[in-house]
């Protein structure tokens, strides 16, 4: 068995008392009338337990240490937030420090991740030996990821630009209509290449680290920030940086300084332009095609605005705060059962039509949940208005207590599963690398979307790969583990791995 790698009970209790720290300090600085502080703690304390089994960034609980990130931002930074400023929680307890349901909903849902997590990991350490694995050789990785990116960042641009200039249901239905199914299928297909493509091309740059393919990625980045601003979508516009970093650390273990710094830049000074351009330009009723006609007066448009649409009392959400979704859970809690109807898996039903086309069952619809939410919840005025219940607050909406016990249990399985099964600690393969990218991207980043929005790409996506791995993989790769150690491939476990006494050898990179 492998040594102890660091004490990390103590350092899980240490980081669980620095933060019980700073939230006294936050409520002594606020004195807010509602503080959440049970809520708070308890939730770090649930999204911290990853520190406990973590083996490095690229091992088997790296997955889960990313899910945790996302799910305190996702449901506790508001309310972290509120103990500093003295804001207004919108629990539905006001005068008490206790949990609410909705509360109890998060923090339940949580737990069965984890659990679901760990046996997975525990049972796909326990059943597969390290062994040798195929790989695509260099050249064939920076052709094809260069063709995927060109394909889709081409049908991409065409889509939200020409065929769908705007995000009205009436805009919507006539660019399907202008173009027929077969088009309409050919542009889904081209859009999915664009993220696999840029997958293939950070792989190239993390792997070779040569100039061409520096400025190459370089080229992709900027590409996703003016396509992302056209088409008024941040996840377009951050995916590439979000790539670029997630593909660096899951293969080189190491965070990649230079490229978080780029993130932060976007977060903290580019990201305010994104939100006055879509109140100043977009939501002006300004189509795409007349932005790109004059992206330099739009700029300017946009300029002007940003310093009146992110200051003052009506000023637009910041990042943080548009990635907080728990007031949204707290109205599925509230209402849904009560007022409002379960929605006993209709919403989730799209997932079982992931592999038939529209052309090919002529009864296959569009659900779309985050207007059903909108429209069914009464939130805010407007049947086309988008608003996303999270993953945890539609499983909820179907099916209760259930959903949220037994569905979010199945995404630490199927999470948990996916990063053993595909450990990048073990072997580094393109193969390996796509699937736990792409299983990151839309069961975890997009955690605060809808359900099968996420899945249905990410099904489709994995069977892309598997389609991919079989057509380009050729060279074997050797496991890691076989090459610190006297032992074959298929006598060292994975969960056995000699290890040097440190959880990092060195964080960042």
């Amino acid at each position: 068995m492998r040594p102890v790698v660091a004490p990390r009970i103590p350092l899980y209790l240490l980081a669980n008392a620095g933060f019980a720290l700073l939230v006294g300090v936050g409520y002594a600085i606020g004195g807010g009338p509602n503080p959440r502080l049970l809520y708070v703690i308890t939730l770090f304390a649930l999204c911290s337990s990853f520190i406990i089994d973590l083996d490095g960034l690229n091992g088997r609980y790296a997955m889960l240490a990313f899910f945790m990130l996302v799910y305190f931002v996702t449901f506790g930074v508001g309310d972290l937030g509120n103990l500093f400023t003295g804001g207004e929680s919108p629990a539905a307890m006001p005068a008490s420090h206790g949990l609410d349901g909705a509360e109890a909903v998060i923090l339940v849902g949580g737990f069965m991740l984890v659990l679901g997590y760990r046996a997975a990991v525990r049972l796909v350490s326990a059943g597969y030996p390290v062994q040798r694995a195929l790989d695509w050789p260099k050249p064939t990785i920076l052709i094809v990821g260069l063709i995927f990116w060109v394909i889709g960042t081409i049908a991409t641009y065409r889509w939200y630009v020409y065929v769908i200039p705007d995000t009205t249901d009436e805009a919507f239905r006539k660019g399907l209509s202008s173009i027929g199914p077969a088009m309409v299928i050919a542009y889904l297909l081209g859009q999915m290449l664009q993220p696999l493509g840029t997958l293939l091309l950070a792989y190239a740059w993390t792997v070779f680290r040569n100039s061409y393919s520096m400025v190459l990625i370089i080229a992709v980045v900027t590409t996703q920030l003016f396509i992302g601003f056209v088409s008024d979508s941040k996840g377009l516009a951050m995916i590439g940086i979000i790539l670029v970093i997630m593909t660096s650390t899951l293969i080189r273990g190491r965070i990649p300084k230079g490229w978080v710094a780029v993130g932060l830049v976007f977060v903290t000074l580019v990201y305010p332009y994104f939100t006055a351009y879509r109140a100043a330009v977009h939501g002006a009723g300004i189509a795409r095609t007349s932005v790109v006609e004059n992206f330099a007066a739009i700029l300017q448009k946009t300029a002007n605005a940003k310093d009146k649409i992110n200051t003052g009392k009506n000023r637009a959400q910041t990042f943080l705060e548009r990635s907080n979704v728990k007031g949204n859970v707290e109205v599925i809690v509230a209402k849904a059962g009560n007022g409002v109807a379960f929605q006993y898996g209709h919403t989730l039903s799209p997932i079982l039509e992931a592999f038939i086309p529209k052309i090919a069952l002529s009864s296959k619809v569009t659900i779309p949940t985050g207007q059903l939410f909108n429209k069914q919840f009464h939130l805010v005025e407007g049947d086309e208005v988008y608003i996303s219940p999270s993953h945890l607050g539609e499983l909820y909406w179907n099916f209760g207590w259930a959903g949220v016990v037994i569905g979010m249990g199945i995404i630490g399985l199927l999470c948990g599963w996916v990063s053993a099964r595909f450990n990048l600690g073990d072997v580094r393969t393109v193969t390996r690398v796509l699937v736990i990218l792409i299983t990151v991207k839309q069961l975890i980043v997009s955690f605060e979307s809808t359900v099968s929005d996420c899945y249905v790409v990410w099904l489709r996506a994995l069977a892309a790969i598997g389609i991919l791995h079989i057509v380009f993989a050729r060279a074997r790769v050797i496991p890691r583990a076989s090459e610190s150690t006297i032992h074959g491939p298929k006598e060292v476990a994975a969960n056995d791995r000699p290890s040097s006494g440190r959880l990092f050898p060195n964080l960042l990179t």
